[in-house]
């Protein structure tokens, strides 16, 4: 089928991406009022605050007619796309290497069937951000930086699995968020392999299991 991805690991090892450091962040001064008057002010908050209303009441209508809300990132403190980059036929690519000691060895399949973009992404998460309930089009390989605070990895059935510096692990097609519930920022180096021409991400509703643990 076209735009499948599939991956085939015989034998799996953790990745590290080491000397990889922290984008340091620049701070941002706070503009001030200088060049406006009180009425352009005032005016600019009555409109704050009528937004802020249509909102909450988009919201609670949403929430009484039972409607589902997608759940978008939080605490995104970088996010940088460093490549990007396009397949316009199918790829078949296989591995083998001979292991002292193994039989088997390692061997490593990458097939796919259609076009795909293969991108590559650096994000950092602050403490207590979250990616947010969402899908990919496609496979993920992901990293958590040498310096990177742990996170938790939920799947669809809101099972939790714990992440920490230098583990790598892949993502796909499956409902999932991670949230970082360290006290140091989260620092990913993630490579999509996706469909071609297809947001690399779907915000997706909260599944029904994630409401008792605050993943809403």
């Amino acid at each position: 089928m076209a735009g499948n991805v599939r991956f085939a690991f015989a034998w799996l090892r953790t990745l590290h991406f080491a000397g990889v450091t922290s984008q340091r962040l620049n701070d941002l001064s706070a503009n001030g009022a200088r060049g406006y008057s009180t009425s352009t002010i005032s005016g600019d908050n009555d409109m704050k605050r009528k937004t802020k209303f249509v909102l909450a009441s988009v919201s609670a209508a949403c929430a009484v007619a039972g409607i589902a809300i997608a759940t978008p990132s939080l605490g995104v403190l970088y996010n940088a796309i460093l490549a990007t980059g396009t397949v316009n036929h199918d790829i078949n690519a296989h591995a083998h290497v001979a292991l002292p000691g193994s039989d088997e060895g390692f061997n490593a399949q990458v097939e796919t069937e259609g076009a795909a973009n293969f991108i590559v992404q650096d994000v950092i998460f602050a403490v207590g951000g979250t990616t947010g309930w969402h899908k990919h089009p496609g496979v993920l390989l992901l990293s958590l930086t040498a310096d990177s605070g742990s996170v938790d990895w939920y799947d669809a059935n809101c099972v939790k699995h714990v992440y920490n510096a230098g583990d790598s692990w892949t993502e796909g097609t499956t409902l999932h968020d991670v949230v970082n519930s360290s006290s140091t920022n989260a620092h990913f180096i993630v490579t999509y392999i996706v469909a071609k021409g297809v947001n690399k991400r779907t915000d997706e509703p909260a599944p029904s299991c994630a409401a008792a643990l605050g993943l809403t």
